[in-house]
């Protein structure tokens, strides 16, 4: 591969990531759902895209680990293409279905991906001690885009909520062209035939795990996965039960914009944080910023609490960087994106899980929510200290990457 062409690529990608992950709709969704379909089919909608990635999750992963990385994205690019444009035009449930599927598809052969093509790159290049400090500038970026585009496809929803997933669509073409303009880095000398079948990958890729470190990782990607998507899940009917009123297109885009313009700095400090305390402390430093804000909403019902619930996304900012530049260089080539979706996969599964344990013990009112979030509060501050424990039993030798 021409020197220049990875040169190019790399130049690029900080500019796909953003606009991959451009989800105008995203403070819109459930009210241009609802607008189209009554409430009990919205949640049928959700739970097919849902089922959806999962089943395209690790398929996609060891498709990018054998066919390639381009390939892969153009995938997904297309795929996103197809949802955003069924979205827009709408009208019925099985139109919305098949746009679903799109989105999940879109999603499912991105995630591992797109952060495997980029260390690969760096690595053709010799560049790879960079990514570290380019992850967390890419992080950054990506939070500041969802920051920008949430605040505006609020604001156009005013007029329409189709218009914000036409702004989506625009911005999914205009990825497909840079992934077009995207080369394939070369495969590694000792990976070029290494090409297995598939259960012989997820099992090769599964006896990572026996590593300790990247045990503890996979075991921390999947926790943090849950205690991330509490504050989002429970967060408006939190606001609604302090006595605010239900949220219009606008309020939630800069709610949406507040929180990721918030998280876009922290998201640039990640790498510097890690270098400062290491990894694993740095790591245990977001987990415990997201149990805090969760012990908070279970324990007090309060003005205070609603307004430091725009520091949710915080965590996950400052574990993006750190977390893949631990996790993908202890990866062999031919493994990454299968491994990054086996992770992704399981971080999914353990949600839903989650969220139906809860349903079982969820009410309606103040009282019932605020017992819903102590069972919450219980399970993170126990997660969070399993973690911590067994970080500390991992020898600090081990910690470092030795290639």
């Amino acid at each position: 591969m021409l020197h220049s062409e990875l040169t190019r690529s790399v130049r690029l990608y900080p500019i796909y990531a953003p606009l991959a992950q451009a989800y105008f709709w995203l403070p819109v969704f459930f009210l241009y759902f609802n607008e189209h379909m009554p409430i009990e089919q919205v949640l049928r909608l959700e739970a097919i895209y849902y089922v959806a990635v999962v089943v395209l999750e690790v398929p996609s992963g060891y498709l990018s680990d054998t066919l390639g990385r381009r390939l892969t994205l153009l995938i997904s690019a297309v795929s996103a293409i197809f949802a955003y444009a069924l979205f827009f035009l709408g009208g019925s449930f099985g139109i919305f279905v098949l746009a679903q599927i799109g989105l999940a598809a879109s999603m499912a052969f991105r995630s591992g991906t797109d952060t495997s093509f980029h260390y690969d790159l760096l690595k053709c290049l010799g560049r790879e001690d960079a990514y570290p400090q380019r992850e967390a500038r890419i992080t950054r970026n990506v939070f500041i885009a969802s920051a920008g585009a949430a605040l505006l496809g609020g604001a156009v929803s005013i007029f329409a909520l189709r218009v914000a997933y036409g702004l989506s669509l625009l911005a999914a073409c205009v990825a497909f062209a840079l992934v077009l303009l995207f080369a394939e880095p070369d495969r590694e000398a000792s990976t070029a035939r290494q090409a297995s079948g598939f259960f012989l990958q997820i099992r090769a890729c599964l006896a990572y795990l026996s590593q300790p470190v990247l045990g503890w990782l996979m075991l921390f990607s999947v926790f943090m996965t849950v205690v991330n998507h509490i504050p989002y899940e429970f967060y408006q009917p939190y606001i609604q039960l302090l006595g605010g009123q239900a949220p219009t297109p606008l309020l939630t885009g800069l709610h949406t914009a507040l929180t990721m313009g918030i998280a876009a700095w922290f998201a640039r400090q990640s790498i510097r944080l890690r270098d400062h305390l290491g990894t694993r402390s740095a790591l245990m430093l977001s987990a415990g910023v997201q149990v805090v804000l969760i012990a908070l909403m279970g324990f007090f019902f309060h003005p205070v609490v609603a307004l430091l619930l725009a520091l949710r996304s915080v965590p996950r900012a400052l574990m993006i960087a750190p977390l893949n530049a631990a996790v993908v260089p202890r990866l062999q080539q031919h493994h990454r994106a299968t491994y990054l979706s086996i992770q992704s996969l399981i971080g999914r599964l353990s949600f839903s899980l989650c969220l139906t344990l809860l349903a079982g013990i969820s009410e309606g009112s103040d009282i019932g929510l605020s017992h819903t979030l102590l069972h919450c509060a219980v399970f993170a501050i126990a997660g969070c200290v399993v973690l911590a424990v067994i970080a500390v039993v991992i020898p600090r030798s081990q910690w470092r990457l030795t290639n």
